[in-house]
Order: structure tokens, then sequence, then C-alpha cells
């Protein structure tokens, strides 16, 4: 992990959840665990530690719900990037001729939710998005220590696909068990898919977890509206 030297409430990490396929040379951008105020980030930011943050090692950046805000100039640092997840709510994204020319000569993937600021600035660009990953469901199974976490996945030119992953107690201290499974998806799974409908489709352990998932739900409302392959642009 970083942390910026000018803002204490602005926390780097290089670990991001999801399959590994998707993401390579990842950078997350947000706040500190359980910080509830949230935080514009600017390029002065990225003069941050332990050690020294090099952006163009990163092509993958995460904005995390965390930020409220993008100062010019910040975006623009990362030279190589690749992938832009905006999971922040924000209004939009400070576009500036220097970001328009990395965005456009990268041909950078732009992941959001449906009329997320990531996704009118696709439709400006003409590039790509793909609607960012959601979190389906956690559970911890007491009795053997196991934490199993589902993700419904969007990856370019691939079907959709659950990414489930499962950590379990290794048989040595300090080690970890488990595994991680992918399960393809049709392309138009959402067509007149209901949460209920949709809930059917895992075990019980889930349903609850999953009937609350507000992300979820509006995802499959929108998509119906939008019709086939409404994920991607």
């Amino acid at each position: 992990m970083f942390f910026s030297n000018h803002h204490q409430n602005v926390v780097y990490d290089t670990w991001y959840p999801g399959p590994y396929t998707l993401y390579g040379d990842v950078l997350s951008v947000g706040t500190p665990v359980g910080q509830k105020r949230k935080v514009c980030v600017r390029a002065e930011d990225l003069d941050a530690g332990p050690g020294r943050l090099n952006p163009s090692k990163y092509k993958t950046l995460v904005i995390e719900a965390g930020v409220c805000g993008l100062e010019k100039g910040f975006v623009e640092s990362f030279p190589n990037l690749k992938d832009l997840i905006v999971e922040a709510d924000l209004d939009r994204i400070p576009l500036t001729p220097e970001l328009e020319k990395l965005l456009k000569s990268n041909q950078v993937i732009l992941r959001g939710v449906f009329n997320s600021a990531a996704e009118q600035l696709a439709k400006k660009l003409g590039l790509t998005f793909i609607h960012t990953n959601l979190l389906v469901a956690r559970h911890f199974e007491e009795c053997r220590y196991e934490r199993t976490t589902l993700m419904l996945c969007f990856q370019k030119g691939e079907c959709p696909f659950i990414w489930e992953d499962i950590i379990t107690p290794g048989i040595s201290a300090g080690n970890n068990g488990g595994g991680t499974l992918r399960h393809d998806l049709p392309s138009d799974f959402y067509k007149g898919c209901t949460i209920e409908k949709f809930a059917h489709n895992f075990a019980s352990r889930y349903t609850d977890a999953i009937l609350r998932n507000e992300a979820l739900i509006a995802f499959l409302r929108e998509a119906n509206r939008r019709g086939p392959k409404a994920w991607t642009l």
C-alpha cells in the first residue's frame, strides 16, 4: 500500500478483487478502511510512500467509491494505462487534451456502471465501455472457516462469467487453501431475469445477500431495458 504525502485520506493499493486474468499491474485509489469522508484526488497525491509510487508501472487504474472527484492531471500521470475502472460516483471525468490523447492512443477500456461518467466519456471519445464487475455475494462457513466470494464479471471479447473465489485455512499455520472457479454465462443471461430468478442459480446460502444486492438489481433492470450485449459499447 501507498499513502499520499499530501493528503492523509488518500490511499493506494496494488490488489483488487476479481479474476487476475482481467487485471495486471493494477493500482486502486481510495480512502482508508472505515473512513466516511470522501476525497478529491490530485496529481500531487501521487507523491506517496513508503518507497516511491511509479505511475508508469500500472496499466489498470481503479477509482474507488471513496473518491468524490478527480482533478486534472491525475489520470494523465499514467502513461501506460489500458483499463480505467470507475467505481466512484463521479459527476464527470475532467477531459483535457492530454487525457483525450492518452485514452485514444492507448485505446483505454473504460469501466463503470450504466449511465456513469465512465460510460459517458467512452461514448464521447468512441472508446470501449464495459460494465464494471459486480459483487454477487459473500459467504463465511463457520464450521470450516471457509470464505467464498462470487462476482459477476465482464471482459472484452468474452462471454460474461461468475468468478468464484474460495479461501480456506491451510494445513499449517500461515497457509491458505481453496481456489478459484469460472462459470461462463450466456451473453444475454439477464434477458427476462429478475433478481429472484438470478438468485435461484446459486446455493440457498447466497439467496438473502443476492436479493438485497442493490447494484445487481439495478444492473438487471437496466440491462433488460437496453437489450442484447447491454454490458458493453
